[in-house]
């Protein structure tokens, strides 16, 4: 009995020792499952944000390339413009030659031309001021759109840089996932079995109780028994002591009996002798 106690208790404190183990395996398998998916999840969103990275990148290199294009332009028409004004101002410097050894047929003809190219001339120097404000504003906007590329750029290497330790770290939590989750398996096996082991015990305690029970109340049953035996004995030796002394009690009452009807038998004869002698006196 004392064993099995001992036994039992020992089983107890195992199962505690053994819920208290795979409670703790089970919260390091939480935390693995959660680095998994927070792992995992930032990945996902790494993808994701490295694509509208991307997108956002080739949205802005194909509108720098617009605007170099422009820019490209504008210079080429500055440099025509400027190319025209070269030649309007030789057409002019001839116009000019001739009005000075002028004939007389093409002198007036020859400041009409004058007045025409010098109109050309300020057309053209209003052009290239045009063409140089638009250039300006196309510079500034290529400075801009450089700018947010570099910025995207830097974006994109910096995500590049943090996926490795995302794939470690979902490497890793897979890993120590699937061996926690094999680990708390055993653990749920070892806690069922010193739990089954347990409950046989308490069987077997309960068992031994049960017949230690029964064996108590068969000695006191026994033990009742003998004292009704005694009680008994004792009884029987008192009815048979007062069955022997009891005639002699008899024969006193018989004689008190007598006594007490002799007395009446007495007092009878002196009432009639009182009787008798009054009569005679009337």
């Amino acid at each position: 009995m004392a064993s099995l106690s001992r036994l039992a208790r020992s089983y107890k404190n195992k199962k505690i020792q053994a819920t208290k183990l795979r409670r703790q395996t089970e919260n390091k398998l939480k935390t693995a499952v959660s680095l998994k998916r927070s792992s995992s999840s930032g990945l996902s969103s790494l993808e994701r944000r490295k694509d509208t990275m991307n997108a956002k990148k080739d949205a802005v290199s194909q509108l720098l390339t617009q605007y170099l294009a422009q820019r490209a332009s504008i210079q080429r028409l500055k440099t025509a413009a400027e190319e025209r004004i070269m030649q309007e101002k030789e057409a002019r410097e001839q116009a000019q030659q001739e009005i000075e050894f002028p004939e007389l047929d093409k002198n007036p003809r020859a400041l009409e031309r004058l007045k025409m190219i010098d109109q050309k001339i300020a057309d053209l120097n209003s052009e290239i001021r045009q063409r140089n404000a638009a250039e300006e504003r196309i510079v500034k906007l290529i400075a801009d759109t450089i700018k947010a590329k570099s910025r995207l750029d830097s974006k994109i290497r910096q995500q590049a840089q943090s996926k490795p330790t995302l794939l470690e770290q979902l490497k890793s939590s897979t890993k120590a996932g699937e061996r926690l989750r094999s680990q708390v398996q055993t653990k749920l096996k070892q806690e069922a079995q010193l739990g089954r082991n347990l409950v046989t015990i308490n069987e077997k305690l309960k068992l031994l109780k049960a017949k230690r029970r029964k064996a108590k109340r068969k000695v006191k049953k026994k033990t009742k028994r003998k004292a009704l035996k005694s009680r008994r004995k004792a009884k029987a030796r008192k009815t048979k002591t007062r069955t022997k002394k009891a005639p002699k009690r008899r024969a006193k009452t018989r004689k008190r009996r007598t006594i007490k009807r002799k007395t009446t038998k007495r007092k009878a004869k002196r009432k009639a002798t009182k009787k008798s002698r009054k009569s005679r006196r009337r």
